[in-house]
């Protein structure tokens, strides 16, 4: 017995059409958080006192008398909290140093002879 083995060829069908991704839609509104969203500790502590009206990192230099820096009449430095870093430029580097100045005692700084002492602000 012979079999003659038949091809039947399919007929070759066209690709399937291309299923559409969804592209990004730019346009949108998206919810970017702002500055003010996104900040926290001394950022925020400043970004408060701002909407308050208030001053709450002076970076303003201090330029003090000439007759300033004694014991007698030390530096004020004004800040609304217990501590602020502040920074003297050293005369034989010309680098900034910078220092804790804390509520109370005075602070004397022996590279350039002066004493300091924090205040409250004066308003600004």
């Amino acid at each position: 017995m012979l079999r003659i083995a038949s091809r039947t060829v399919a007929a070759v069908k066209p690709a399937a059409p291309a299923v559409r991704v969804a592209a990004r839609n730019f346009s949108l509104k998206l919810n970017i958080p702002v500055d003010r969203e996104q900040q926290g500790g001394r950022r925020k502590e400043e970004i408060d006192a701002e909407d308050k009206g208030e001053v709450g990192f002076n970076r303003d230099p201090i330029v003090p008398s000439a007759d300033a820096g004694t014991k007698e009449n030390p530096i004020l430095v004004p800040s609304g909290f217990h501590r602020r870093t502040v920074g003297y430029e050293d005369p034989f580097t010309h680098q900034i140093v910078w220092f804790n100045l804390d509520q109370g005692p005075l602070h004397y700084v022996p590279d350039i002879n002066l004493y300091f002492k924090l205040s409250p602000p004066t308003g600004h």
